[in-house]
Order: C-alpha cells, then sequence, then structure tokens
C-alpha cells in the first residue's frame, strides 16, 4: 500500500510541476476499514500466540461487559492482582484497553474504541478458544 501512495505522490508532484491541473480522485477505504487486518494478527498474537493469551481474552471478554479496576477483574478472574495489572499493560500497549479518569489506584479500564469497532475479530477468537479456557 506504501508504494501505491508513493507513486501517486510523485504524479501529483510531477503534475503540480508542469502546470496541469488534472483531478485525482479520491482515495476509498478498502470493504473492511483501515486497520481491521492489523488489528485481526495483533489480536490474534496477544490471544492465541502468547503465553497468558487465554487471561488476556477472559479480561477483553470481562471488561465487554462493563468497565472494571485491576482489584475488581483481580477477584471476577481468580488470577493474582499483578497478572492482572501485567495482562492489562500488555493489552494498553496493544490498543485494546483503555484507562477511564485519572491513572492511580482503582483505575477503570474499559475496552478501547478501536477494539470496539473490531470486536467481532474479538469474538471470532473468543469462538476458537472458547474450548481452552479451563487453561490458565
Amino acid at each position: 500500500m506504501a508504494a501505491k501512495s508513493l507513486t501517486i505522490e510523485i504524479v501529483i508532484l510531477e503534475r503540480s510541476r508542469m502546470g496541469s491541473s488534472m483531478d485525482v480522485p479520491e482515495p476509498r477505504l478498502p470493504q473492511d476499514g483501515w486497520g481491521r487486518r492489523f488489528m485481526d494478527k495483533r489480536l490474534w498474537y496477544l490471544i492465541a500466540g502468547t503465553r497468558g493469551g487465554i487471561n488476556r481474552a477472559r479480561i477483553l471478554w470481562t471488561l465487554h461487559d462493563r468497565p472494571y479496576n485491576a482489584n475488581d477483574l483481580a477477584t471476577r478472574l481468580a488470577l493474582d492482582y499483578k497478572t492482572i495489572r501485567h495482562h492489562l499493560d500488555v493489552l494498553r500497549e496493544n490498543d485494546c484497553v483503555m484507562t477511564l479518569g485519572n491513572e492511580s489506584y482503582g483505575t477503570l479500564y474499559s475496552l478501547s474504541p478501536r477494539l470496539q469497532v473490531h470486536f467481532e475479530d474479538f469474538l471470532e477468537i473468543w469462538r476458537r478458544i472458547e474450548p481452552r479456557l479451563g487453561e490458565k
């Protein structure tokens, strides 16, 4: 995709130097929208391709209902608080969760807007890993 953009920019620059008033068509979004494939690959890696992916999936599934703080997530999912914090940090770095309000003890976490848009991708992964949910 980058090569096409570069080519278009070169054409525009060449046309502007020649003084041509050629109309350049606006780029169109792919049918699946920008970032879907990227988010899909990221989710597969975070959930199915790394240790702790099952716990990250459980966290995302729980946050889909409503925001929680790390302590409430630890209690709800029967995991250690530090484990939850680690997974929340990984999910936050990968734009899957976000914090609400100031960052202090009791900070609430919710799904990021980007993951909310691509939640169907998460559900597809969830359906495939559901048989492994008893594992930790």
